[in-house]
Formats: structure tokens, C-alpha cells, sequence
């Protein structure tokens, strides 16, 4: 039977990104930076623990990516963490790794996130396009050059059996010269 985690995963795709995050919970601010986030929720790195199931509020960052204002700065909304667990991936050593589970946002915020996850997604695959189109070209490029070798291999071959060939022609006509004396 499918988790959470994996019914999110088919809803919401996961844009991974750096932004800076606050979070205020229990009475404490801390600060701590996405892995990867989704309109669901987000993926953070932090350097404390937070137990799972604690409310959360949080301020993400939206950096500049187009020229209206509407669309940048900082997005707030709240969710829930669940879960927390030792970052041992990163090269971080008394690191967490947090899952924040976004329950609502202020007005226009979840917008602004989407727009901007869209923004990143697209340009992901764009580069994925021109890293597709550019690695067709070196395996078009390539296969050029093989056929060149490969033609340059059947001269060499072709002129070594001619060249073969007319040495046995000259042994022969050499007998065939004996013989008659």
C-alpha cells in the first residue's frame, strides 16, 4: 500500500531549489534552507532538531526571476513537520533534515510559490532539452567519424589486396616466363 510520501509524490511534483526558510514554532525562530519543495510541502535542511508533528509557521524566500514584484519575495504560509531525521547525505555534520507538510498559505502566496516552482521546472527541462539536442549532436558527430575511420580501414584494406594481388601477378607471369625458356 502506497505511504503518504508516495501519494504526494504523484500530485505534486518536487522542484528541487535552494531558498532560505523561517520557521516559528513553540515560541522560537530558526532558519533553514529547502532540498526540494512542492506545493504540498518541502524538504528543508536545518542545524536542530524538530520533533514530528509540531506546527509550523514559515516564510519562504522567492528570489527574483521575472520583473514583476508580485511574484518575488516572501511567501508565508504554515504546515506541520513530519519528520526529522540526522542529515547524513550532506556534508553538513550535526545537520537535519526536515519534512514540512504545508497546510494553508496567506492569500496569493500559494500562487506566487507555484509560479515560481513552474518557473524552475521549465527552465529544468529546458536545459534538459539543449543537454538532449547537444548530446545528439556529439552521437551524430561521432558516428560520422566512425564511418570515416571505417571507410579509411577499407582503402588501406582494398589497396593492400591490390597491392597483394599484383605481387602474385608478377610471381606468376615470372613462372610463366620460366616455363616458356
Amino acid at each position: 500500500m502506497p505511504t503518504l510520501a508516495d501519494l504526494e509524490r504523484r500530485r505534486n511534483k518536487r522542484v528541487k531549489v535552494q531558498l532560505p526558510v523561517r520557521l516559528d514554532f513553540n515560541t522560537t525562530e530558526a532558519l533553514a534552507s529547502t532540498k526540494n519543495v512542492s506545493l504540498l510541502g518541502a524538504c528543508l535542511n536545518m542545524n536542530r532538531e524538530i520533533l514530528p508533528g509540531t506546527r509550523v509557521a514559515l516564510s519562504l524566500e522567492i528570489p527574483k526571476y521575472v520583473d514583476d514584484d508580485k511574484l518575488i519575495g516572501e511567501v508565508k504560509g504554515e504546515g506541520a513537520v513530519v519528520r526529522c531525521e540526522p542529515d547524513t547525505k550532506d556534508e553538513q555534520p550535526f545537520g537535519y533534515e526536515l519534512g514540512v507538510f504545508f497546510s494553508n498559505f496567506m492569500p496569493h502566496d500559494e500562487d506566487k510559490l507555484y509560479q515560481y516552482l513552474d518557473h524552475v521546472s521549465r527552465e529544468e527541462e529546458k536545459q534538459i532539452r539543449e543537454w538532449v539536442q547537444k548530446y545528439r549532436e556529439h552521437i551524430k558527430k561521432r558516428k560520422k567519424e566512425i564511418a570515416k575511420k571505417k571507410k579509411a580501414i577499407q582503402n588501406k584494406r582494398k589497396a593492400r589486396i591490390k597491392k597483394r594481388l599484383k605481387k602474385l601477378a608478377g610471381i606468376k607471369t615470372r613462372k610463366s616466363r620460366k616455363k616458356q625458356k
